[in-house]
């Protein structure tokens, strides 16, 4: 008996269905966001919870706050961008504020952050290397 390819669900139809589903879902967000921002209807406002926890120092590993010291202090180096969190500082920041499903999203951004500062870097790095070939003379062979 030969097997019918119809029978077969089709899975990924459904992941890609289920995606653009969740894209049309966010870029409605975003665009509602963008409405409101533009009517000024949202209304800016500084977080005492947020400024205490970065006013004495970097969170850490612990979620605790530390005094700075010069290898904790935020430096531009270079001008180049510096990761302000650590992944285990969003367990303290969304218990601070009282959201626990903030600790994922957090944890996502940085992860996000880091991977893209690694690429910059390498990009970097590769970019030197080229430069520096380039510089180099040629050798001929003898």
């Amino acid at each position: 008996m030969v097997a019918n390819i119809y029978s077969v669900p089709n899975l990924p139809f459904f992941y890609l269905v289920f995606r653009a589903y969740s894209h049309w879902r966010a870029l409605s967000g975003s665009k509602h966001v963008e409405y409101l921002l533009s009517k000024n209807l949202i209304k800016a406002a500084p977080s005492q919870i947020l400024n205490q926890l970065y006013v004495n120092g970097k969170l850490h590993f612990d979620g605790k706050l530390e005094k700075p010291t010069e290898d904790l202090r935020l430096e531009e180096k270079d001008g180049k961008e510096e990761m302000l969190l650590h992944k285990s500082d969003g367990k303290a920041i969304s218990e601070a504020l009282e959201i626990p499903e903030l600790d994922v999203e957090l944890d996502r951004a940085v992860w996000q952050v880091e991977n893209a500062l690694k690429a910059d870097k390498m990009l970097e790095e590769e970019a030197k290397n080229l430069e520096k070939a380039s510089k180099e003379p040629e050798k001929k062979d003898a």
